[in-house]
């Protein structure tokens, strides 16, 4: 069984947005853990490997979530934008 983490990067980009924004972002990100937890990911998330273990999904915005996968824990790194992401990618890389 998965573990689920949220870095503080990640809490931290979420405090940024709108209510109704984050409600939705929120959603998507509890149906991403879900279809984890059973490993089948349907194709709507765009899942996409970046790295060894860095990994998106987008969301229904225009908004990509960025997570690490190491063996049984999943940690939610960051979100944001295209411009949001290059900012964060090279500060992570």
């Amino acid at each position: 069984m998965l573990e689920f983490a949220f870095a503080q990067s990640f809490q931290r980009s979420l405090k940024g947005l709108h209510p109704p924004e984050k409600v939705a972002i929120q959603r998507r990100v509890d149906s991403f853990m879900l279809a984890m937890d059973v490993r089948r990911i349907p194709t709507g998330f765009g899942l996409k490997k970046l790295g060894d273990d860095l990994w998106e999904f987008r969301t229904d915005l225009p908004i990509r979530v960025f997570f690490q996968w190491s063996k049984n824990t999943v940690t939610f790194l960051f979100l944001g934008n295209h411009n949001e992401v290059q900012r964060f990618l090279k500060h992570y890389v």
